[in-house]
């Protein structure tokens, strides 16, 4: 099969993404847990029972942690437990490396003080498992449980960017209320332009649904913010050229190659540029 001289430019992008795209994903400070494509193929979780979860936990204890464990387990879980009991719970499971069987009980301290900082607490110890979970189902637990922190949060403080931010990411998660989502981060936008958060996670839905224009406007706001951040300028200068904006493309993946150390990301970047330059 013969290819012609279009065909061959665009498997050169694609070569080149992937190196940069990997490299890009490592480095990331945001964890991509962004819905992927649906497949057609109906996934629909297992569902997920904490209590049963948490005897589980039992068998990766050994004896006298676990006796340990239940005592103060027991104690929490009475209806007149004082708060230091809850507290001490959240924190043997938190150090035990069992990171939500301590954000239930963060949550647990966190309705006894029903204020900003315990449920903004709790909410990212749901959100924080969530990101890095592998378990759809477990996964989806956590985030439901964080969205119910989260929205104590802002019913209590409804200025709480970080928040609004953090609860949008969970309701965009596996799907649970994407527009929800869209509609907080608009918000964030709103009050505050620049946030980084909320342009960054807005800019790569833009580009997951094929709308570049405004993943380029939201990516330009990026760069403008963090001039120095690699990242921003690669998916700006990609927002660029899928837009058919070939020269401010060039100049953005100039700039990213400038400030990536990476040594394969930058032949990979230099290889695209080049397809650019040459492309009719």
């Amino acid at each position: 099969m013969q290819f012609n001289k279009a065909q061959i430019i665009i498997i050169g992008v694609l070569l080149g993404l992937v190196g940069i795209l990997v490299y890009l994903n490592y480095k990331s400070a945001t964890p991509d847990i962004l819905p992927a494509p649906a497949t057609g193929v109906n996934t629909a979780p297992r569902s997920f029972d904490f209590d049963a979860y948490l005897s589980s936990l039992k068998d990766s204890l050994d004896a006298e942690t676990w006796e340990y464990v239940k005592l103060q387990t027991e104690a929490a879980n009475q209806s007149e437990a004082r708060i230091y009991e809850i507290a001490t719970i959240s924190n043997t499971w938190d150090s035990l490396g069992f990171k939500l069987a301590g954000a239930h009980y963060f949550a647990k301290m966190a309705n006894r003080l029903n204020d900003e900082n315990s449920w903004f607490n709790a909410g990212m110890k749901f959100y924080d498992f969530a990101a890095t979970c592998q378990d759809t189902a477990i996964q989806i637990y956590a985030s439901k449980e964080a969205i119910v922190a989260f929205e104590k949060v802002i019913a209590l403080n409804e200025n709480n960017i970080e928040a609004k931010n953090a609860l949008a990411i969970c309701y965009i998660q596996n799907d649970l209320d994407i527009m929800k989502g869209v509609q907080l981060l608009k918000d964030v936008t709103r009050r505050d332009s620049n946030n980084v958060d909320a342009n960054y996670t807005l800019g790569m839905l833009s580009m997951r649904s094929g709308q570049y224009d405004k993943a380029c406007e939201r990516f330009k706001t990026l760069v403008r913010v963090q001039p120095m951040s690699a990242e921003f300028h690669y998916y700006l200068g990609e927002s660029y050229s899928q837009l058919g904006k070939k020269m401010d493309a060039i100049k953005s993946f100039e700039t990213f190659k400038g400030l990536v150390p990476d040594e394969k990301a930058k032949k990979d970047i230099e290889s695209i540029i080049n397809n650019l330059k040459n492309s009719n």
